[in-house]
């Protein structure tokens, strides 16, 4: 009688807690759960941050090229044909481009937004104009490392250089813009245009 009741007392000892190899196995199991799930988040973490610098990169070129393209189709504007527009300085080994138009229609190129230049300026894309106190310049986007400049004539052939800027009719643009994402390292995204001048 006394055995049995001890056997019971032992059996009820050992069924009222974990042995310490099942604590083990159980934090094994948890941790792979918790290994997984992890690895998972940051796998999606990283994918969404990519994505989201690739949006931001992309839709910044856009704005900086199509800015670009807008006064570039312009260059020439010379209505009264008095003002001698066009393109001053055009060079496919620099990363700047200065152009005139005669926006106002007066017969001159003394206001403002009428003489431009977009350059890179180490990895800023800038615009400068005479706004009639003088050159202003504007920077218009960072994270810029590269810009190119080609230009095409009548017939749609490269120009050689030196650049003939009277013979000037299409403008090929190129920017590359590159920004961090995080572990993934840089983002670099290129836009591209084709720019026929309405004026030349």
């Amino acid at each position: 009688m006394k055995t049995h009741s001890w056997h019971r007392q032992n059996q009820d000892r050992r069924s009222a807690g974990f042995t310490l190899v099942e604590v083990l196995m159980c934090i094994a199991i948890l941790s792979i759960i918790f290994g997984t799930v992890f690895r998972s988040f940051d796998t999606f973490n990283r994918s969404y941050t990519n994505e989201n610098v690739k949006a931001g990169v992309q839709q910044k070129s856009r704005i900086g090229i199509d800015l670009m393209a807008r006064d570039i189709r312009l260059a020439g504007l010379d209505p009264l044909d008095t003002a001698n527009a066009g393109f001053i300085a055009a060079n496919t080994n620099t990363t700047s481009v200065r152009f005139t138009a005669d926006l106002n229609y007066d017969g001159d190129l003394g206001d403002p937004f009428e003489d431009i230049i977009y350059a890179l300026n180490g990895n800023l894309l800038q615009q400068t104009s005479d706004l009639g106190s003088g050159p202003v310049t504007a920077t218009l986007l960072d994270n810029v490392s590269a810009l190119s400049f080609n230009y095409l004539d009548q017939a749609d052939n490269p120009l050689p250089e030196p650049i003939a800027t009277n013979q000037i009719r299409t403008v090929l643009i190129s920017l590359t813009m590159q920004r961090p994402a995080g572990r993934d390292g840089q983002v670099s995204r290129t836009y591209t245009t084709r720019v026929r001048c309405r004026n030349l």
